[in-house]
């Protein structure tokens, strides 16, 4: 079951991907022979007037095969027969859709998780185990005093404690369902702030997004992926990641499953951070990927024509070196299985 819901998770960020790029080059009337989700020799197949639609026997990859990208191509309304900007929008589409998934799951996500509010007032959430008010505080309870300095928040907790002497005792009353209790206790020092502490965390409820708040909070959460992204990446570069720890698909199933048995929560928010790995990992500017095509017509709108036998070849080239580090990572990620 881990493996399916791994195939699934990884099926949906392709399917996505590639959707993007299927509409778009409909709608600039490009002719598209095959929408296909996975590698490999056909398993199943919808063939309609215009397209085939299927599904391939290894399910890691995809594509949409869109008529007139070959040099001496002659298909009516092909790929390179088009605008340079009907061309550049077709070829962002896939990286905008993986952008646009994320967006969509941590948006979903917040609305179904709310956010966790904390209560003003001076109510206890949680009691440190190991802290000497876990002896005789509970959580709930309300603090109404401390030393006889009355409490009206939770703010008045620090700023009460830091005027007593840490060393003494101190004396809270508390309301505890509904009843007043008074309660000794010595404050806990905490050697890491170096600081005298109750031992207690606030307590907190969830609130609802409104539905601004979702959308900047989705916006930042998807920002945030992609500054980590780019921030591994650079590792990378940088050499500061191991290239044995680097996982390619092999991995990410891996990682994938082993969520599942988390729940479809955690699914869900990796799902995310994948989609937009992926979006990036399109964007960089290598032969084949679409960042590197995406350079060359770029380069048209400015003027810069490059001939289409050399963009071609490159594309070849950058095709077949991606293929090797695909074995490359894909044989890493089986050696570090079997450790």
């Amino acid at each position: 079951m881990n493996i399916i819901a791994a195939i699934i998770v990884l099926g949906i960020i392709i399917f996505i991907h590639e959707l993007g790029h299927f509409v778009t080059a409909k709608f600039f009337k490009m002719p598209i022979s095959e929408f296909s989700i996975g590698m490999g020799p056909q398993v199943y197949s919808y063939d309609t007037i215009n397209t085939t639609y299927s599904f391939r026997a290894i399910p890691l990859g995809g594509f949409v095969n869109i008529e007139g990208m070959e040099v001496d191509s002659k298909v009516e309304d092909g790929f390179n027969s088009k605008s340079p900007f009907a061309r550049l929008v077709v070829l962002f589409a896939g990286v905008f859709m993986n952008f646009l998934l994320a967006f969509s799951i941590i948006f979903i996500m917040l609305n179904i998780n709310g956010k966790a509010v904390q209560n003003r007032e001076a109510v206890v959430g949680h009691v440190l185990e190991n802290s000497n008010g876990s002896k005789v505080l509970f959580p709930k309870d309300k603090i109404l005093s401390i030393n006889g300095v009355e409490i009206n928040s939770w703010d008045d907790i620090g700023k009460t404690i830091s005027n007593i002497d840490k060393k003494d005792d101190i004396k809270l009353v508390v309301e505890r369902e509904n009843e007043k209790k008074n309660v000794d206790l010595k404050l806990t020092y905490e050697p890491e702030t170096k600081r005298y502490i109750l031992g207690i965390l606030p307590d907190y409820h969830i609130e609802k997004f409104t539905l601004g708040e979702s959308i900047k909070a989705s916006f930042l959460g998807v920002k945030k992926i992609m500054v980590d992204t780019l921030d591994g990446l650079k590792m990378i570069i940088s050499g500061k990641v191991k290239s044995e720890e680097i996982s390619g698909p092999i991995g990410i199933i891996r990682v994938v499953g082993e969520a599942s048995k988390e729940g479809i929560g955690i699914v869900a928010w990796l799902t995310a951070l994948l989609s937009v790995n992926v979006g990036i990992l399109n964007l960089l500017p290598l032969p084949a990927l679409d960042g590197g095509r995406i350079i060359f017509v770029l380069l048209e709108l400015v003027g810069i024509k490059v001939n289409k036998k050399i963009e071609e070849r490159i594309h070849a080239a950058g095709m077949m070196l991606l293929f090797a580090l695909f074995i490359y990572i894909s044989a890493n990620d089986i050696f570090n299985l079997t450790k």
